[in-house]
């Protein structure tokens, strides 16, 4: 598998909030391109407008237009989700190499998931035949101590009467052993 830290999204990224995110002029500089291209892709992207409103949101902010000078423009700050959605729609190496972690780090999940999935079947599959084994010997169990409730007066009284078959009798007569 190919190593997942291909890309690392804090080469573009920031924390708000304990949450990775970015702009749009960040974007633009990875990947570059120029913002107005960047904001139309956005603008173009065809999710939810509920997927929208969760993963963008814009300010105005001043931005640098060259030789020093600046202008006011729209930028938009996205989380993960939100830049994988737009860079998904990107081509080019940069754009191929970030499917490409994001398509091993899916996989990696799915093998980890998998895993955990697998050792907890081996847990309960074990847990099952330990139960069967040990309900077929109390069941074995509760059929012999079943007969032997039934067998043991029969077999008790066998035995006092043979024992009693068993005793020597002495008679006395007129106090002289015979």
């Amino acid at each position: 598998m190919t190593n997942l830290n291909t890309f690392n999204f804090d080469q573009m990224g920031s924390e708000k909030e304990g949450k990775p995110i970015t702009t749009s002029l960040k974007v633009a500089e990875y990947f570059g391109r120029d913002h107005k291209s960047v904001l139309r892709s956005i603008r173009m992207l065809d999710c939810s407008k509920e997927f929208t409103l969760a993963h963008f949101c814009t300010h105005v902010q001043s931005i640098a237009i060259g030789n020093g000078a600046t202008k006011e423009s729209k930028v938009y700050e996205m989380d993960f989700q939100g830049f994988m959605f737009l860079v998904m729609g990107f081509t080019g190496k940069k754009a191929a190499k970030i499917k490409e972690a994001y398509i091993n780090a899916f996989d990696w999940m799915y093998e980890q998931i998998s895993n955990i999935n697998n050792s907890y079947m081996e847990i309960l599959n074990k847990a099952m035949l330990q139960f069967k084994q040990e309900q077929s010997i109390a069941s074995y169990a509760g059929r012999t101590l079943r007969q032997w409730q039934d067998s043991k007066p029969v077999l008790e009284s066998k035995i006092n009467e043979i024992a009693s078959k068993a005793q020597l009798k002495l008679e006395l007569a007129n106090g002289h052993y015979h």
